[in-house]
């Protein structure tokens, strides 16, 4: 877990995703959360990368923080048929087999 009087939270460099892109185009590991997508912040509001070592017993947190996220996102975990699908439906061509 994270340490006493912090609690894990969505990385403010890479937004929970783990990875950066520069303005060079060129994309690598967030150095804040090490890649993991979340830091652990204290109550000064500082934010501490999670130890790897904790990770076995932080990641029932960090799934529940990383399908909170993807809802945020617009991911329900259900797979959508391409017709009803609203970016095939704004494009005209929804792809039911009925055109």
């Amino acid at each position: 877990m994270c340490a006493e009087n912090t609690q894990p939270v969505r990385c403010p460099s890479c937004e929970g995703y783990g990875w950066i892109s520069d303005v060079f185009g060129d994309e690598g590991e967030c150095d804040w959360c090490q890649g993991i997508g979340y830091v652990c912040r204290d109550e000064q509001g500082t934010d501490h990368p999670i130890p790897v070592d904790q990770l076995g017993a932080m990641m029932e947190t960090l799934e529940a923080l990383e399908s909170e996220r993807l809802r945020e996102l617009g991911y329900t975990g259900q797979a959508k048929k391409p017709w009803e699908q609203a970016i095939r439906q704004q494009r005209g061509k929804p792809l039911d087999g009925k055109d």
